[in-house]
């Protein structure tokens, strides 16, 4: 089975006058007069399912951050964007920027299904998802008690070998804890915890940080990869662009990956074989 993993498209849309009433208008400065908007392509966004189908997936997952600040435009246009995908089965979390603010929570439900913890059959495996993200002025996420309890009886009642997909990195490329606390999981290390209890967990999918890497996590030294942000611009200079994965999974877990990079104007397999190419 071919298993894509999309994540971080940040679609952006304008934003109406009314919504820039909280932490949007800080996000509105962020994206024009701090530059933040030209990190991302609209061109590489638009044409990231059509490769995602040439790249003979069998189902996809998204880690999150469809949208720039959670608007109904920028939700519409992203299910606009990704409705190729219907074509085959499509899991999806929520990121950050998708919980935007407190108003923002509901949207993502409307346009893309339920939250929560869910776990699911996809063939040779379960792929068990996880909500880490809750509106917050800074980009912090959290499991709280109730995540984790519905996390721990989701791994606790699963027989055979699970990916686990959440927005937020547990470690960084270095294999050390993920920082800055502003923008990282609380908690981490509770949901750490409960991949090392549960031994059924044999890989862990996320995003969240635009420049893709891959590490291990635990004393099991589970793999856990981040393809970097699928709707980012292509800028050499800065060796920066959209990825996206595609995992090739047996009953044992990830046994290949193929990360597919954005030239300026199709997506190709990465020169040299996953991850030789940067972020």
């Amino acid at each position: 089975m071919r298993l894509a993993h999309i994540t971080d498209l940040h679609v952006e849309r304008p934003a109406r006058a009314a919504e820039l009433l909280n932490k949007r208008l800080l996000g509105e400065v962020n994206l024009h007069l701090f530059g933040r908007s030209a990190h991302f392509s609209k061109v590489a966004q638009e044409a990231l399912p059509a490769a995602v189908l040439a790249a003979r997936a069998d189902a996809v997952v998204c880690t999150g951050d469809l949208t720039a600040t959670g608007t109904d435009a920028e939700f519409e246009a992203a299910r606009t964007l990704l409705r190729p995908l219907d074509a085959l089965p499509f899991y999806c979390i929520p990121g950050n920027h998708d919980v935007y603010t407190n108003e923002s929570v509901g949207r993502y439900a409307r346009f893309f299904g339920e939250t929560g913890v869910r776990r699911f059959d996809i063939g040779p495996l379960d792929l068990c998802l996880v909500d880490v993200c809750v509106p917050d002025w800074l980009s912090r996420g959290e499991a709280g008690p109730a995540t984790l309890q519905a996390l721990d009886d989701a791994l606790g009642s699963s027989t055979r070998p699970t990916l686990l997909g959440l927005h937020y990195p547990l470690r960084n490329r270095r294999g050390e804890v993920y920082g800055p606390p502003t923008r990282a999981l609380r908690n981490a290390a509770a949901v750490e915890a409960l991949i090392e209890k549960h031994p059924c967990v044999v890989g862990v999918l996320h995003g969240h940080e635009h420049h893709g890497f891959r590490t291990r996590v635990g004393p099991r030294q589970v793999a856990v990869f981040n393809p970097g942000a699928s709707g980012y611009a292509w800028l050499p200079k800065k060796k920066r662009t959209a990825h996206f994965n595609v995992y090739d999974v047996d009953d044992a877990g990830i046994v290949g990956v193929e990360r597919y990079a954005w030239n300026g104007s199709v997506f190709e397999p990465e020169s040299g074989g996953a991850y030789e190419g940067g972020g």
